[in-house]
């Protein structure tokens, strides 16, 4: 995703959205305005030297002239260090392995133990123990559930649909996070541990054919727009990201609130000696003055639609196509039209099956800023619409009037004449894009590690060796706020940021997630939406540098922090405040 940004910034947004653009010819050649803008987004991010060898299983970035290791990679190469993110996350497992939301934060969570305390005594979670409560504690399923998962990617279909609906296998998705954020400080009385959770039921065989003929109006923004509001959003955080949560106390709201507390008191009675940050070591407490994620921490965001929606919307079908997994999407049955409301209340069902993963962000903490990176799948229609794609490594554009001698990289949106009397030359989106071709490097390394190698193991399960792996494309990566001449870099997702790509920025919305003692019983601090919308009328994210103000009130009395940045992840705002165990274990 994506207060002040350049004035070229701004004019160049004006004159793509709104500034009558020149007259098409009328021998149906279009004018070259769009792509006259087009031109900076279509920037070589990549320095000419970016190359990559496998060294004992792992991708190394280097030197191509030199062979030398580069220090730098995620700055200097941000497009290659992006299909490293790609690999890695691969590799690892990420929709299986990584743990989700609730994995992180879990929903009523117990208390960090002490040094004198123990998790089966005395209701509290402890790193690494074999008798946290699963309920209560953090947990990260590449571990806790190794033997099923592995059981799962080995068994054959009917058994894999049986173990893919495991409650411990089964994985939290929902629809788009910032459609349901809520205060992070926010003191919600919860139910008794012992009261039944009521359980969204799975859409029966009726719903489902209502579901089809409805999740898609005519007058839709775009089928990215439709996808966003009808998908299986899967937000997943690696080992790394994981265990700095747990150790630290970050997995509940007490232990974040606890950090802001502690940053406040340091500028207000400190000033201008600040504190330094010492996480927690060895089983040894940490001291948070800031939240700081370690350089190794990876986050992905993942959208997946499930198969009878894809298509509906027209999707190709075939196989090794997709990678595909089994999983559940969230259905409004009352928004659609479907079922009247209950108890004042929106009734839901659970679309429960294969699902289809057609676009996920990657995001690595390998800078301080973090590397932004988004990728989608080829048959996602509409993938290059307004700002292109662009990839100065992987796979080379496909763009068949790209003049000779000019880079590869950039796949420029699809334009049309408006047809009007004074006619213009205007996006023509929601269509499909050819398919760019991959560059022999980076086919040489997927081969070496077994990466798309061959055909699809299981449609319930992914795999590494899936070839559908090859039929994802990067449309970007980003690594700051602003390029060198000052205008605001962008980056979205054709389904997570659809409806508001035309100003989407990943650093730029992620800078802005954070944290306040002030919010108790209200919205969140800062808003992943600003006070700005498009011509279809969906508010706008931020794009371009932050805004001070936001974080610091200036006042005569001396500098206050209104909100403690979350190191640029909106996830803090699904911690909840501790749950004190309400009965003790048999002994």
């Amino acid at each position: 995703m994506i207060a002040g940004f350049s004035l070229m910034s701004r004019a160049l947004i004006c004159i793509i959205l709104s500034a009558p653009l020149l007259a098409a010819h009328a021998d149906g050649k279009l004018d070259p305005a769009i792509d006259q803008i087009s031109y900076f987004q279509a920037t070589i991010k990549d320095a000419e030297y970016c190359s990559m060898t496998v060294a004992n299983g792992d991708l190394v970035p280097i030197n191509s002239r030199t062979g030398k290791a580069l220090s730098n990679a995620a700055m200097l190469c941000p497009d290659m260090f992006s299909w490293k993110l790609f690999a890695e996350a691969i590799l690892g497992k990420f929709w299986s392995n990584w743990a989700d939301e609730t994995n992180n934060w879990p929903d009523q969570p117990y208390a960090l133990c002490k040094t004198d305390q123990s998790p089966d005594k005395d209701g509290c979670c402890r790193p690494g123990s074999a008798n946290n409560d699963l309920d209560h504690c953090p947990v990260y399923p590449g571990t806790q559930y190794a033997t099923k998962l592995k059981s799962l990617t080995d068994a054959l279909t009917e058994d894999a649909h049986k173990l893919a609906r495991d409650p411990a296998l089964r994985r939290n998705t929902r629809l788009p996070f910032h459609d349901s954020l809520t205060p992070l400080s926010r003191f919600v009385k919860l139910k008794s541990m012992k009261e039944p959770a009521t359980e969204t039921l799975a859409c029966s065989t009726n719903q489902v054919a209502e579901i089809i003929k409805k999740f898609n109006p005519t007058d839709a923004e775009s089928i990215g727009r439709v996808i966003r509001q009808t998908n299986a959003e899967l937000t997943v955080r690696n080992r790394e990201f994981h265990d700095y949560l747990f150790a630290n106390n970050l997995y509940n709201a007490d232990g974040v609130l606890e950090v802001f507390a502690a940053n406040q008191r340091n500028l207000q009675e400190e000033a201008p000696y600040r504190r330094a940050n010492q996480s927690s070591k060895n089983g040894k407490p940490g001291s948070l003055y800031r939240v700081d994620l370690p350089p190794d921490a990876v986050m992905i965001k993942s959208n997946w639609l499930h198969q009878n929606l894809a298509k509906a919307l027209g999707f190709p079908n075939g196989p090794n196509l997709y990678i595909s997994k089994q999983l559940q999407t969230d259905i409004n049955l009352t928004a659609l039209g479907i079922s009247p409301q209950k108890n004042n209340e929106d009734l839901h069902c659970n679309f429960e099956g294969i699902h289809h993963l057609v676009a996920f962000h990657i995001s690595s903490k390998d800078i301080p800023n973090w590397v932004w990176t988004t990728f989608e799948h080829i048959n996602l229609p509409g993938r290059c619409d307004i700002t292109g794609c662009n990839d100065a490594y992987g796979y080379a554009s496909s763009d068949e009037k790209r003049p000779a001698g000019t880079s590869a990289n950039y796949v420029k949106p699809n334009q049309r004449s408006d047809r009007l009397n004074a006619d213009s030359t205007v996006f023509d989106s929601g269509k499909t894009y050819p398919p760019e071709t991959i560059r022999p490097e980076w086919n040489e390394l997927l081969v070496k590690l077994s990466i798309g190698s061959g055909g699809s193991t299981s449609q319930v399960e992914p795999d590494s060796e899936d070839k559908a792996w090859r039929n994802y494309r990067l449309k970007g990566s980003q690594v700051e706020f602003v390029n060198s001449i000052g205008q605001s870099t962008l980056l979205g997702n054709s389904v997570t940021e659809a409806g508001f790509m035309d100003g989407s920025s990943c650093i730029s919305c992620h800078a802005r997630a954070g944290a306040a003692t002030e919010t108790v019983n209200s919205p969140p601090p800062l808003s992943v939406f600003e006070r700005s919308m498009t011509s279809f009328g969906y508010r706008r994210s931020h794009h371009g540098i932050p805004n001070q103000f936001w974080f610091y009130n200036d006042i005569n009395g001396g500098p206050k922090m209104l909100v403690m940045q979350t190191d640029f992840v909106w996830g803090f705002l699904n911690a909840k405040r501790i749950r004190n165990k309400e009965t003790k274990r048999a002994p």
